[in-house]
């Protein structure tokens, strides 16, 4: 775990906190002049004001061309610790909307309030602090009980998160021509984060039909760790159901996985990684050529990670020519990697299939595993330059 990485940026945050409640106590709000009048402006959206500080903001959509400028208004104009409701049916989008952190967004209900692209943008929602090029992660903020609907043109990505400590939760997130939620270090300008954006979670969210992948970390660094992924359905993926550019520290577990063009998890950077009971139906979909991994990783040396319980079976519609590995670990990035596997359902469905795979590459990987079940592949397991059997075999 990054727990340096994770003070650091804890630190950061709870000092804006203080300073926030500091000016709090002495002008009752911690809004600039020109956010209050804002607020104070007649049209759809009503902030409550508790002691000075507005603090929950309700916007109406209407299914009109102004529903972006409206939106993005209320949310300028909110003060952090907000919570901004948004109601009314459809928010039809000309123009990404930007998150301020320290804020709650939430819908009517998951799908009774949908925010829906009618132009083309690089993404529906995304934290300011992306969409800013800022140079450290935003402040937590959480997104809840709502439908995020991309038109399917372009590689528009749904929605982006460059927060730390943030929660997307009960969203569905559909039709994105690039991705449907990712987790970033990397600004809109193509520049990393001088800091780390760690511990957010996406729990019981539906992601479909997304161009490439489904959720996805992108880490050009070591800044999205120790992260949960829990209990999501993430379905008709066109590149991979799960990409992790960096695995450290995550939490991968219960989710459903299908349709998936190429991997249906690809978790780079193993370390203090756990990938558990998720449900993975088929991957590397339509595919003619190449290898494609039910789970594929790489791992990273010292601290270990458990890859346990994940029934992985491959059911869609493939070509003759590609290869299909069940469960792979490629190489070890450095050092020396461990690894526990254990209690995986694995059946295969072509009789070139391999049921699990690990190489070490360069460097060492030991490997502990038992209690799984393959079957119907053409090898139960493959091992490949530096690996060796740990404890448990």
């Amino acid at each position: 775990m990054s727990t340096r990485g994770a003070v650091r940026v804890k630190a950061h945050s709870l000092a804006g906190g203080l300073a926030c409640a500091a000016a709090a106590t002495a002008l009752a709000s911690c809004s600039s002049a020109a956010q209050l009048a804002d607020a104070g402006r007649p049209g759809s959206f009503v902030p409550a004001s508790y002691g000075g500080i507005n603090r929950d903001v309700t916007v109406t959509c209407r299914d009109a061309r102004s529903d972006a400028a409206t939106l993005q208004h209320a949310i300028n104009a909110s003060t952090p610790g907000a919570q901004i409701r948004i109601q009314g049916g459809t928010c039809l989008l000309s123009r990404g909307i930007r998150l301020l952190g320290d804020r709650t967004y939430t819908g009517g209900n998951t799908t009774g309030t949908v925010l829906k692209q009618a132009a083309p943008m690089p993404y529906v929602l995304a934290a300011s602090a992306y969409a800013s090029n800022g140079k450290t992660t935003g402040d937590p903020l959480a997104i809840r009980d709502l439908t995020v609907a991309c038109n399917g043109s372009g590689s528009t990505d749904g929605i982006i998160v460059l927060n730390w400590d943030s929660y997307v939760e009960r969203v569905n997130v559909g039709g994105c021509g690039g991705s449907g939620i990712v987790d970033t270090n990397t600004a809109a300008d193509g520049s990393a984060i001088s800091n780390t954006s760690v511990n957010s979670r996406f729990d019981n969210n539906f992601i479909t039909n997304s161009g490439k992948d489904g959720f996805a970390v992108i880490d050009s660094g070591n800044s999205v760790t120790d992260g949960f992924l829990t209990d999501n359905q993430i379905a008709s993926s066109g590149r991979d159901a799960i990409h992790l550019q960096n695995a450290e520290g995550w939490n991968v577990s219960g989710n459903h996985l299908y349709g998936v063009g190429q991997d249906a998890v690809f978790a780079d950077r193993l370390y203090g990684t756990t990938i558990a009971a998720n449900y993975i139906e088929d991957f590397g979909d339509q595919q003619s050529g190449g290898t494609w991994y039910g789970i594929a990783a790489t791992a990273q040396g010292s601290v270990g990670s458990a890859i346990s319980d994940n029934k992985i079976s491959n059911t869609g519609t493939r070509r003759d020519g590609a290869r299909y590995v069940y469960l792979g670990v490629t190489q070890t990035n450095y050092g020396t990697g461990y690894l526990t596997v254990t209690g995986n359902v694995i059946v295969g469905s072509r009789p070139g299939d391999t049921g699990m795979s690990f190489s070490g590459g360069p460097h060492r990987l030991i490997v502990a595993s038992s209690g799984n079940s393959v079957s119907a592949v053409a090898r139960i397991r493959r091992d490949g330059p530096g690996v060796s059997a740990g404890p448990g075999n």
